[in-house]
């Protein structure tokens, strides 16, 4: 199946023009940091880069309907046998709450997640192809504010633990509450994080030969595309993926 490649990339032109034009919310933001080792980066990973920074910097409201239409892409384009039902909740917390819901022997079952990893890079064959995709990650981790989501993801796991002790509850149920928690993580994907792993994947797809119109590159791209048009992190179960939009 073709992938309509140029619809993600219009999806951040779009971005881009919104700030441009008056869309951006209102409000005071960091400037962000600046982008080391420009030009040690192939131009398809600066620009993603530059469109990382560009993203944080903006706060822009999310696109729920871009967010759908860029994750049906991606699911026909990895060949999801299954119809895909997205659910919408507003906060981690009432995503970890609706989970919590279903009991841990039901998220037990459920494994963990997959839909943001169908499509991996090749291992670097030389350590300098390594070491350069490595500090992409982590230049890409800066931009995106990784660290930063991933304690808004935890804190509703968190909040869970100290509730369960404020109400005196048994030693059994505390560790009943975590162990939820923690399976409710093993479904869980942060798009932040995933949107960096897909610079650096672009990095090393790019350093084995692929090309910038290719199947692996393009699904990278709509990976860092969702988290740009605005989803902050998912939660894979049998019967839907739970999305959870990013707040400015």
């Amino acid at each position: 199946m073709d992938i309509d490649r140029r619809q993600v990339l219009i999806g951040a032109v779009g971005v881009a023009l919104a700030g441009s034009l008056g869309g951006v919310v209102a409000g005071s933001s960091p400037q962000p940091p600046d982008i080391p080792g420009a030009g040690r980066w192939h131009p398809l990973t600066q620009s993603l880069l530059e469109r990382a920074r560009r993203t944080n910097l903006q706060r822009m409201a999310p696109d729920r309907n871009q967010v759908e239409r860029t994750i049906r892409q991606l699911a026909d384009a990895s060949g999801c046998v299954k119809p895909l039902v997205i659910k919408w909740m507003e906060t981690p917390t009432d995503a970890h709450d609706y989970l919590s819901r279903f009991g841990l022997d039901a998220l037990l079952d459920m494994g963990t997640t997959g839909f943001w990893r169908r499509a991996q890079p090749p291992v670097p064959s030389d350590v300098e192809t390594f070491d350069r995709a490595f500090e992409v990650r982590i230049v890409a981790n800066e931009l995106l504010s990784v660290d930063e989501h991933d304690r808004l993801l935890m804190a509703s796991k968190l909040r869970a633990k100290s509730q369960a002790i404020s109400a005196n509850a048994s030693d059994e149920e505390v560790f009943r509450v975590r162990a939820v928690s923690s399976q409710i993580g093993w479904l869980e994907t942060s798009l932040a994080d995933a949107a960096a792993q897909a610079v650096s994947n672009v990095e090393l797809l790019l350093s084995a030969g692929a090309s910038e119109g290719s199947v692996a590159i393009d699904h990278q791209l709509m990976i860092f595309a969702s988290y740009e048009q605005g989803l902050l992190a998912t939660w894979e179960t049998p019967d839907a993926l739970i999305c959870v939009p990013k707040h400015i």
